[in-house]
């Protein structure tokens, strides 16, 4: 149902002729009139056949509140047939209209219809104040239902066994974390002293920004950099799955007043970052399902068309417990690379969520690290539905999954959802990448395709984040450093998102043109490279890339320049070896492979460099 609500100082209107449509009416229904009155047009679609109470109850508590909010004395119903291409039948608009009025005359409205079925004539006078125009968008959600017993949990093996959480006792350190917390209800014990990651996010410039609410983020150019090339990095492994992917920008602020919005905002309660503006209430979206959703229902969509994905990387929010917060981990604005996948049916989606597990699995074990796997399931039917699906990756993974079942009663919007966790080096259990099959969103959105037989049918939705945030991407990176430095070994970062790949050390000014010439013939070959041109001594420059991490370095002086051979510290290998510039290129190249490249965020030259 669609409608559009008009405060006025006077509503009038009068009925010309009939249609084949028309109701039969009184010769006193003819005409009418109201003042102060909030006129509802209304138009009612062939979706709300189905749900004739829902719709009308959930329309008639908004025209409830927009009575109240503009402070209106009565409401005038307006059959009104354009405001959708999509029409209910002739019987089922008038049952729904006559249910409206009869909803808002018990509430104590006074009210009025308009005839329907008539070609009308009318006179209004809008106020013209910042809510006397206002439109609304209908789908009659069902009511929320209780809850029925209580979430489970247990343990499926590779094998298909079903076993008790406390009968098993075998699991990985990340798996008997996940129980422990997940299923036990167990508190971790509280950390002694700063969590050694945190170093690292300060020698990259990642920090919160004081000036801001609690969670939120700054970045230094370092840090900006590594968050550009993961961003990056998200968008390449969406073009790489087997879908056509259609890449789209939005906003990150939506309207409560949309039915559809609130009804999702509903399922994530308390985390809801709102603003009020005294006008309108918005919600600051959770992912890129509101826009791309909003975007979807005015897409023309074929069976033949099917699978396909929509893509953005999406500045998010979620209103996280302020002693809660953790930097790049959990924070209050977070940039979820959102891929949804639209599939014609739960066939087609469980054939792609196993790509995308495969995918998510390849990423982390490529970061030298491993899953452990947290899978929800909406229901027992779900689970009954889908246990082959979540025995079949056990099995591809060789590893059991923890599954928790919620309680019955409840008609979530989605069946079954993966949380990939890591255990980082605080002996924790970290969600970084997820998958989810969703069978409720597109139908509250109104995204349907056209079928076979060219009929209308709502599509299964696939949600994904490959990597996780871009933010818990990069605690993973800094994670995994930490613990290689725990090897007894210099920690170190991939190539491709160290910012400063290779750093160049003239012995003193005469060797400056030389090391600059070297640094040219790298950029050029897509390598970031920085130039020690200060004044420190040779060992203090040696000293200064070590602590900044720099992935290759060497130093050029004379014996250098006329060889053309380096001596180049290889920080992933903590050894020095002995190369040309082409070969150094070359090296670097092989290591950076297809991964996304930047330049610099700062000078490349360091004695230009500001003290951050």
């Amino acid at each position: 149902m669609r409608t559009l609500y008009i405060h006025a100082d006077s509503m009038e209107f009068e009925s010309k002729k009939r249609t084949p449509v028309a109701e039969d009416i009184q010769d006193n229904m003819h005409a009418g009139k109201m003042d102060e009155v909030l006129v509802v047009f209304v138009t009612v679609e062939k979706d709300d056949e189905d749900k004739i109470t829902q719709i009308s109850a959930e329309a008639v508590a908004d025209i409830a509140a927009t009575v109240k909010s503009v402070g209106a004395e009565r409401v005038m119903i307006y059959p009104y047939a354009h405001l959708s291409s999509s029409l209910a039948s002739p019987k089922k608009c008038l049952e729904i209209l006559k249910l409206m009025e009869d909803m808002i005359k018990k509430n104590g409205t006074e009210v009025s219809r308009a005839p329907f079925g008539w070609y009308k004539s009318f006179n209004i006078k809008c106020k013209g104040h910042p809510l006397s125009e206002l439109s609304r968008d209908f789908k009659g959600a069902e009511a929320k239902q209780a809850s029925k017993g209580e979430e489970t949990f247990f343990i499926l093996a590779q094998d298909g066994k079903e076993i008790q959480i406390n009968d098993f006792k075998k699991g990985s350190p990340c798996m008997m974390e996940m129980i422990a917390k997940e299923a036990l209800g167990k508190d971790n014990e509280p950390l002694k002293g700063e969590p050694e990651y945190l170093r690292l996010c300060k020698k990259f410039g990642i920090q919160w920004e004081s000036m801001s609410d609690v969670g939120h983020m700054c970045m230094t150019p370092h840090g900006a950099l590594m968050f550009d090339l993961v961003s990056d990095y998200s968008t390449q492994i969406v073009n790489d799955v087997d879908v056509p992917v259609y890449m789209v920008k939005g906003t990150n602020m939506f309207s409560l007043d949309e039915p559809a919005v609130r009804e999702h905002a509903d399922l994530f309660g308390d985390r809801l970052y709102s603003i009020d503006t005294g006008k309108r209430s918005f919600i600051l979206r959770y992912a890129a399902c509101h826009q791309q959703f909003a975007m979807m229902r005015n897409w023309n969509i074929s069976y033949r068309q099917l699978p396909f994905g929509a893509f953005e990387v999406a500045d998010s929010y979620r209103l996280e417990q302020s002693g809660e917060t953790m930097l790049c981990f959990r924070t209050r604005r977070l940039n979820m690379p959102d891929l949804h996948v639209v599939c014609k049916d739960e066939d087609e989606a469980r054939d792609n969520f196993k790509v995308l597990d495969a995918r998510i699995f390849d990423e982390v074990e490529a970061l030298g690290r491993e899953y452990d796997m947290l899978v929800n399931f909406s229901s027992k039917k779900a689970y009954d539905e889908n246990k082959h699906l979540i025995l079949e990756l056990c099995k591809k993974h060789d590893r059991p999954a923890l599954i928790h079942f919620y309680p019955e009663g409840i008609n979530y919007y989605w069946t079954v959802n993966i949380e990939y966790h890591i255990m980082d080096q605080m002996n924790r259990a970290r969600e970084i990448g997820t998958v989810q099959i969703d069978i409720g969103n597109a139908k509250r959105f109104g995204i349907t395709y056209a079928d076979e037989n060219a009929e209308k049918k709502y599509p299964v939705i696939l949600h994904t984040a490959v990597i996780g945030t871009i933010e818990r991407y990069l605690y993973t990176l800094l994670d995994t450093a930490v613990g290689i430095e725990k090897k007894g070994v210099p920690g170190y970062l991939p190539v491709w998102i160290n910012p400063e790949q290779v750093r160049l050390m003239p012995v003193s000014g005469v060797h400056l043109k030389k090391a600059a010439e070297m640094a040219k013939e790298l950029e050029s070959k897509g390598i970031r490279v920085s130039v020690d041109d200060t004044d420190a001594t040779v060992g203090k420059k040696v000293r200064r890339s070590k602590q900044d991490w720099c992935s290759y370095a060497a130093v050029i002086g004379d014996k250098e320049a006329e060889s053309g051979e380096l001596s180049v510290y290889v920080r992933s290998e903590n050894v020095d070896k002995v190369m040309t510039i082409d070969e150094l290129g070359m090296c670097v190249r092989k290591e950076i492979g297809n991964k996304p490249f930047r330049r610099l965020y700062m000078p490349s030259m360091l004695a230009k460099r500001v003290d951050l």
